[in-house]
């Protein structure tokens, strides 16, 4: 009787121990089942991640990402639609999934974006909010369904360029031969080289941030190299000043504002918004290739101003998606084309990016006014090139009051005109083309829902010339602002308002700057993004620096040039690429061929000045181009 009780005992606690060890394993089993549907779930919210940010990058509209990834096939709608996973390893495993994204848009903003300050910056940018959902489920043979729900909050930080008084995609150099002052940030994704001539200064009143080194250390405080090794240059530069407060007549200890005022970049600036340059060269190679026929990295900054590549019949090439949503002149709302055919007649036509002659008849009484016809492609002897340019000119001014009463004109302006002369062929090195601004200290001016004016933009494949005032009516906004104005050219050249077309081969006692006869200043309030001819050793070349980033042909001695906005180099000039000439050495040589010792370019203004409009930080002028971030945010279950 002992021995049977004892067995059966035992018999229960060994269906006890079996029981318990099956439930462990089965709950063993069970999650490790739901581990694998979380790392599933983890894996399709990495794909929606990065589909959402080419999404993005192709320039689609935040409140459009979510019907376009609809679309494409990379979403659904709502998460009760199944979706084949991503991966044909997991779908096979039996796995269904579904994805969403929902942009969130801030209440009472225009575009449903918050302004804020970009993370580790002092960067002003608009961060837009999204929601990604992932469901993943699987019918399990043991266990039955087996569900796991993830979502993340995605960040796009959008900032505009134009967060510094003066920045360089390269090396920045600065060597001053007149008293300048630099009011504003100044960033560099190279080295910086600054020093002044003897008896000027160069005052930096903000702060100077490098990636590489500043003044040949790769350090911020010991450097004593002002010129840039191999730059041609013999004068001995002194270093510029650090003063936050150069007004109060007290020069700070330099050592101590150096060390507060030069940073170190921890990475590069992105100047081109988040386009990946080694895999758009590596998949596109024949879209970005230079007039030698190379492909080109320079070609991709420079896409920011070109227009589409095209073959030289005007078939269009390829590109990737980012880089083409990222050109302006396929942001433009108006694009004038300007071509001379072989007979000698001009043509002008006013289009969009996609039409570019559908806005022909809407102009056709204004346009002699916005264009006129005795400055098409009139000839302009640019003595720094040391030849002819074909410049057309573009009426500001009347452009204004064309906007103000051709309303088909106006409702498909966006604030971006771009403008180009295409003669030369849409590929080789051109004819020396370029663009002439006039009239344009009053710009046009229209607003957003909220009331804030959007701004100007001229782009330019060619030179840009700048003759006279420029932007300095106010838009009637508090503060007396002015209208949030951008210029972007493959060069960039100010003419004074006394500027003779017929003087331009002559010596400098001809070409003597006169802003508007009585006044004794210019003033351009405008954000300038150009090119430049960097410095080399071999050949030896002087890139000029920042001071003379805008060129001058003209004897300014006696005048004061003042630049309000934000001026930046993004790339290598392709058809001003003359090298510099400095003010202080005749060229040598005129035009038909007689030595002069006095056949110098320009003389210096008595006084440079950049001053960063801080305005051009929040609210830059539509559609110039900005850096771009994408952050994974918070994660959470539902």
């Amino acid at each position: 009787m002992t021995v049977v009780l004892v067995v059966v005992v035992l018999s229960f606690l060994l269906e006890s121990v079996m029981r318990y060890s099956s439930n462990t394993h089965r709950n063993s089993v069970r999650q490790s089942r739901m581990e694998k549907a979380k790392l599933v779930a983890e894996s399709e919210m990495e794909y929606l991640f990065y589909r959402w940010i080419a999404e993005v990058n192709l320039g689609t509209p935040s409140t459009s990402v979510a019907a376009e990834m609809v679309t494409d096939g990379h979403c659904v709608a709502s998460l009760s639609t199944d979706q084949t996973p991503f991966s044909s390893t997991i779908s096979d495993d039996g796995w269904i999934v579904s994805r969403t994204i929902e942009f969130y848009s801030i209440p009472g903003t225009a575009d449903g974006s918050a302004t804020g300050q970009r993370h580790g910056t002092r960067n002003i940018a608009r961060n837009y909010y999204f929601t990604a959902r992932v469901r993943a489920k699987k019918d399990d043979p043991m266990f039955g369904p087996i569900e796991y729900r993830a979502g993340r909050r995605f960040v796009r930080s959008e900032t505009s360029i134009l967060q510094y008084s003066v920045f360089y995609q390269d090396d920045l150099e600065l060597a001053s031969g007149s008293d300048m002052i630099i009011n504003g940030p100044v960033s560099t994704n190279g080295s910086a080289y600054i020093g002044a001539q003897s008896g000027v200064d160069i005052i930096i009143t903000d702060q100077l941030s490098v990636f590489n080194g500043f003044n040949g250390a790769s350090d911020t405080t010991s450097g004593t190299t002002m010129r840039k090794p191999g730059a041609p240059g013999t004068s001995t530069l002194h270093a510029p000043i650090f003063d936050t407060d150069p007004h109060d007549a007290v020069t700070p200890d330099q050592a101590t504002a150096r060390a507060s005022q030069v940073e170190k970049l921890t990475s590069p600036e992105n100047f081109v918004g988040g386009v990946n340059i080694g895999k758009a060269l590596t998949d596109y190679p024949e879209a970005y290739e230079n007039a030698a026929g190379v492909t080109d990295a320079n070609e991709v900054y420079r896409s920011i101003i070109a227009p589409p590549p095209k073959q030289t019949d005007g078939t269009a090439i390829a590109e990737d998606p980012t880089v083409a949503s990222r050109r302006m002149y396929n942001r433009a709302g108006i694009v004038v084309t300007i071509a001379e055919a072989l007979d000698g007649t001009i043509s002008v036509n006013v289009g969009t990016p996609t039409n570019p002659t559908a806005y022909n008849a809407t102009v056709a009484s204004n346009i002699n006014d916005i264009i006129p016809v005795a400055e098409r492609r009139k000839a302009l002897y640019d003595k720094r090139e040391g030849r002819e340019i074909k410049t057309t000119t573009l009426d500001v001014g009347a452009l204004k009051t064309a906007l103000g009463t051709l309303s088909t004109l106006a409702s498909g302006y966006n604030g971006v005109v771009y403008i180009h002369d295409e003669t030369a062929g849409t590929r080789g090195p051109g004819d020396g083309s370029g663009i002439r601004l006039k009239n344009g200290a009053d710009t046009p001016k229209i607003n957003d829902v909220n009331g804030n004016p959007k701004g100007f933009a001229v782009v330019s494949n060619n030179a840009l010339y700048v003759q006279g005032d420029y932007n300095t009516s106010t838009v009637g906004m508090a503060g007396g602002r002015t209208n949030p104005a951008a210029l972007m050219a493959d060069a960039v050249t100010l003419l004074s308002d006394g500027w003779n077309d017929d003087n331009a081969t002559g010596t400098i006692e001809v070409r003597r700057a006169d802003p508007s006869g009585t006044s004794t200043s210019m003033t351009i309030n405008s954000a300038i993004l150009t090119g430049n001819t960097p410095s080399s050793a071999s050949p030896p070349v002087n890139s000029g620096g920042v001071q003379n980033l805008v060129r001058l042909m003209e004897d300014w001695s006696g005048y004061r040039i003042a630049i309000k906005g934000s001026m930046g180099q993004l790339f290598t000039s392709k058809y001003m690429n003359s090298i510099f000439k400095s003010p202080s050495q005749p060229i040598g040589v005129d035009p038909d061929g007689t030595v002069t010792n006095d056949d110098r370019v320009y003389y210096v203004p008595d006084e440079r000045v950049l001053d960063f409009d801080q305005d051009l930080a929040r609210r830059p002028p539509a559609w110039t181009p900005t850096t771009t971030e994408f952050h994974r945010g918070d994660f959470f279950t539902w």
